[in-house]
């Protein structure tokens, strides 16, 4: 405070599109808020979740018989989940994916997406734990607990 001026905001508690918790054996961050927006933004509210974000062994490739997609739309969920990602480290693949494919989006391609949101529908309540160091030692994740929900 002395170099440069500065206003003390107190404990961290949210950060664009995340927010924080903190407790006496972690902190937590989930982006619960962020995921709901994204979902409401593209109007996917009403889907079903789904439970992995996408087919085993889906193999996406350029077919030039299906439907071509407006590609604005696939560019701004992609955005969208690739903040997300903070959150939902397993998502980083299926969103860099669908990233090969955003400058000529076909129908199939635009599923894999609404999959991809689908899970994050089911999954609004995941969080990331990070625990606290208490005299010197590491805490184990798995004495950190609390309810995803």
């Amino acid at each position: 405070m002395t170099e440069f001026e500065m206003t003390d905001l107190g404990k961290l508690t949210y950060f664009p599109g995340m927010e924080f918790t903190k407790t006496s054996e972690c902190l937590v961050m989930h982006q619960k808020k962020y995921a709901t927006n994204i979902l409401k933004r593209f109007n996917m509210m009403g889907f079903n979740p789904a439970s992995t974000p996408s087919e085993v062994n889906l193999k996406l490739v350029k077919n030039e018989d299906e439907e071509l997609v407006d590609p604005t739309l696939i560019k701004q969920i992609i955005e969208s989940l690739r903040y997300l990602c903070n959150s939902r480290p397993y998502i980083i693949y299926h969103v860099g994916i669908i990233c090969r494919f955003k400058s000529e989006v076909r129908s199939s391609h635009f599923l894999t997406t609404k999959r991809v949101m689908r899970n994050i529908k089911g999954t609004l309540g995941y969080e990331l734990l990070f625990p606290a160091n208490v005299n010197g030692a590491i805490v184990n994740l798995m004495t950190c607990h609390l309810m995803l929900f």
